[in-house]
């Protein structure tokens, strides 16, 4: 009975390490890059060819991203406006010193996956895809 008990407790506490871990963090793709043109429209961006298809990750408690496209590894300081809900959508910025970077994901649409949108000012642009 006490090999069970200690059993259940190992197990229970493996499944509770997955469930947070995707409470704690998003895991992002790139479907599209956007610049803003001369006449104020939006265009495909520069970035395009080599950043569609990246990837990132971003902390759900303090805003920082790990990635390979809008990363916030030299930023001054990251932090979480929105946590998030299923009412509200998950917003975190960067702050690099006189440029910022904000991030939405769409907490609140239904299913796992959620659409996010970055606007990296003086970097890749409005960044487009889908986070879980």
């Amino acid at each position: 009975m006490r090999i069970l008990c200690v059993m259940i407790t190992v197990f229970t506490v493996l499944l509770s390490g997955n469930v947070t871990a995707g409470e704690l963090s998003y895991t992002c793709k790139v479907a599209h890059l956007y610049a803003l043109s001369a006449n104020g429209a939006l265009e495909s961006s520069g970035f395009e060819k080599q950043m569609k298809g990246g990837s990132f990750s971003v902390s759900r408690v303090t805003g920082e991203i790990i990635g390979e496209v809008v990363p916030t590894a030299l930023a001054q300081s990251t932090r979480v406006v929105n946590e998030g809900s299923s009412e509200n959508s998950f917003k975190a910025v960067a702050d690099f010193g006189g440029q910022y970077q904000v991030l939405e994901v769409q907490e609140y649409q239904s299913g796992a996956i959620k659409p996010f949108i970055a606007l990296s000012m003086g970097g890749a642009g409005i960044v487009t895809g889908t986070c879980q």
